[in-house]
C-alpha cells in the first residue's frame, strides 16, 4: 500500500492582472507559493511518499528568475519527493525552461527533492511505478497517453503504477472535461481517451489541466488547483488536492485534501424594499469574518429609492475597498418615491425644477439616453440633499466592512 499526493494545476507566476489593486494582486500571487508548503503539511500528516505534479507547475513557459527561485524554495520545503510532468502553459521540449541553467542551478541548490519527468517512459520508485506523460508542446495533436498503449509491465511487479498526464478527457455523458480558458476548446489538443487504455494495467492516472477535484473514472481523477485562481463553476471543487492510498491490483483511496485559502463567491441579489439592508446581510453572510480574504462577483438587480442609491454606492464602496477583488455587474433601476419626486421637482430654484423634470421625462425613453437621466437624477439629488444639510448616504453602524 502506497499513499502519495495528487496536485496540479499550480500555476505560480499568474499575472491575476482582474485584480486592480497592486497589493491585494501581490496577495493572491504569494499564496500561490504558500499553498505550495500547504501541500507539505498535507504530506506530512497523511506520511505520504511523495508528491506528484501533473502539469502547469508554472503560468509561462518563461517565468521569471525570481518566480522559479521562490517556486523550487517552497518545493524544497515539503520534505518529500516531488515528481512533476509539464503542462500546455509550462511545457517541455528543447529548449525549454525545465533545461535553463538558472532553473538547474536553483533546483540543485534548493529543491534537490523536485525531479521533472520529461520522458515518456517508466520511472521506478520504491514503493510505486510512475508513468509519465509530458506535453512536449503546447498544443500537443496527439493523446499524451499513447504510449501506455504498448506499456508492457515487467511480471511479478507488485508496486502500483501510477499515470500522471494533463489535458482534456471525455467524462459526464460525453462532455469534453478540461480547461479552455485561454481561449482554447478542451478535446481540440492534448486530449486525452482513457477507454483506450487497458485500465486493469495501472491503479491511479493522476491528470491535471480542470481546474476543481473531480473523478472522471473508477480510477482517474483531476485533483484541480491547489489554490483557488477562478470564480468557479458549479461543478467545480478547487482548493484542494487529492491524498491517494494505492496498491497493485486495487480500487484507489482518494480523500479531496482543502490547501486554498482565498474564497472566489459568486452571488446575484435583488434589491427591493429592505434595500442596501439585504445586500449588507447577503455580503456578511457569504464572506464571513474573513471578507478580506474573499473575491466577489456579484450581479445587482431589482430597484431603489434615489435615497436608497445613494447608500447603495457608499455600501458598495466600502465592500470594494475591502475585497480583495470585487466584479460588479450593475442592474439596478432607479424607483423614487413620491416625495422624491416632489423635491426635486417642486424646488424654490426653478431651474432645478425644470432640469429635473426633464430628466425624469427621459426614463421611460430606455437605452442609453435612460441611463445617463438616471445618473444625473442620482447627482443632482445627491447635490441638493448636500445643500439642504443632509448627508447623502447615511448607511448604519457596523455596516460596512
Amino acid at each position: 500500500m502506497t499513499t502519495f499526493i495528487h496536485s496540479a494545476d499550480w500555476q505560480l507566476g499568474k499575472p491575476f492582472a482582474r485584480i486592480a489593486d497592486d497589493e491585494q494582486r501581490g496577495r493572491v500571487q504569494r499564496e500561490r507559493l504558500e499553498a505550495v508548503r500547504r501541500i507539505g503539511e498535507v504530506a506530512r500528516d497523511r506520511k505520504a511518499s511523495f508528491v506528484v505534479v501533473a502539469g502547469d507547475l508554472f503560468d509561462s513557459a518563461t517565468p521569471k528568475d525570481a518566480t522559479i527561485s521562490h517556486a523550487l524554495a517552497a518545493i524544497g520545503s515539503i520534505g518529500v519527493p516531488v515528481y512533476a510532468i509539464p503542462g500546455n502553459h509550462d511545457h517541455g521540449g528543447p529548449n525549454s525552461l525545465w533545461e535553463r541553467s538558472f532553473f538547474l542551478r536553483q533546483q540543485e541548490a534548493v529543491a534537490p527533492n523536485f525531479h521533472m519527468l520529461l520522458k515518456r517512459q517508466p520511472v521506478e520508485l520504491d514503493d510505486a511505478l510512475l508513468l509519465p506523460c509530458p506535453l512536449l508542446r503546447r498544443h500537443e495533436p496527439d493523446d499524451p497517453t499513447t504510449w501506455l498503449r504498448r506499456f508492457e509491465p515487467a511480471s511479478g511487479d507488485q508496486r502500483p503504477r501510477i499515470v500522471i498526464a494533463h489535458g482534456s478527457t471525455r467524462s459526464f455523458g460525453g462532455t469534453a472535461l478540461g480547461n479552455s480558458v485561454d481561449g482554447e476548446e478542451a478535446g481540440q489538443a492534448n486530449a486525452i481517451d482513457l477507454d483506450r487504455l487497458a485500465m486493469g494495467q495501472f491503479d491511479y492516472i493522476a491528470l491535471g489541466d480542470w481546474h476543481g477535484f473531480v473523478k472522471v473514472g473508477e480510477k482517474a481523477w483531476y485533483s484541480g488547483a491547489h489554490e483557488i485562481d477562478r470564480f468557479p463553476k458549479a461543478d467545480q471543487l478547487p482548493g484542494h488536492v487529492a491524498a491517494v492510498t494505492v496498491s497493485r491490483g486495487g480500487i484507489p483511496g482518494v480523500e479531496g485534501v482543502p490547501t486554498g485559502k482565498f474564497r472566489w463567491l459568486t452571488n446575484e441579489v435583488a434589491l427591493g424594499e429592505d434595500g442596501p439592508e439585504l445586500l449588507e446581510r447577503v455580503l456578511r453572510e457569504a464572506t464571513g469574518p474573513r471578507y478580506d480574504d474573499c473575491l466577489v462577483e456579484l450581479v445587482l438587480t431589482g430597484s431603489v429609492s434615489l435615497v436608497d442609491r445613494s447608500r447603495l454606492d457608499t455600501l458598495l464602496a466600502d465592500w470594494r475597498a475591502g475585497l480583495v477583488r470585487f466584479d460588479l455587474e450593475d442592474r439596478v433601476t432607479l424607483a423614487p418615491t413620491e416625495e422624491e419626486v416632489r423635491s426635486l421637482t417642486n424646488r424654490h430654484d426653478p431651474i432645478i425644477s425644470r432640469v429635473a423634470g426633464e430628466l425624469f421625462s427621459r426614463i421611460d425613453a430606455g437605452g442609453d439616453e435612460a441611463a445617463v437621466a438616471r445618473g444625473a437624477i442620482r447627482l443632482l439629488h445627491g447635490l441638493c440633499r448636500n445643500a439642504d444639510g443632509a448627508s447623502p448616504a447615511n448607511p448604519p453602524q457596523g455596516a460596512t466592512p
